[in-house]
């Protein structure tokens, strides 16, 4: 029945589930917090839309390790390691996405994800724009 109740709801899970992919450049399952069962490690390390576009993204910020931080082609852990930044180490960070366990991810322009957790500021304070 049209202004029903169910009707607003489903059509705010569509337009905040189409928003989300649109700006975060994930699958909306991700974006929208989805429980981590619903998103495998193969899933999560495959949604690579390319790096965030630095037109986009013009961001620099320099952070430091605060101990070994990995850096890694997706924002999870499960991801493929590419390099990592020793602690104390100056790391160039650009923006952050966050993932579907609510952690914290910046990138590094070139590199990949290094998890803010492994930083000593906690990342980028900049969002990612796809």
């Amino acid at each position: 029945m049209p202004g029903s109740t169910l009707t607003y709801v489903r059509t705010a899970v569509a337009v905040l589930s189409l928003a989300a992919v649109g700006t975060l450049g994930v699958p909306a399952a991700v974006a929208a917090g989805a429980a981590p069962e619903a998103v495998t490690a193969a899933q999560a390390c495959s949604w690579d839309r390319g790096a965030p576009p630095s037109n986009l993204n013009p961001y620099s910020t320099t952070d430091r390790a605060a101990d070994t931080a990995p850096v890694r082609m997706g924002p999870y852990g499960d991801c493929t390691k590419v390099t990592s930044y020793s602690a104390g180490t100056s790391v160039p960070v650009n923006c952050y996405v966050t993932n579907s366990y609510g952690n914290t991810w910046s990138y590094v322009r070139g590199s990949g994800w290094v998890w803010d957790a492994h930083l000593s500021n906690g990342g980028s304070p900049h969002p990612c724009r796809f």
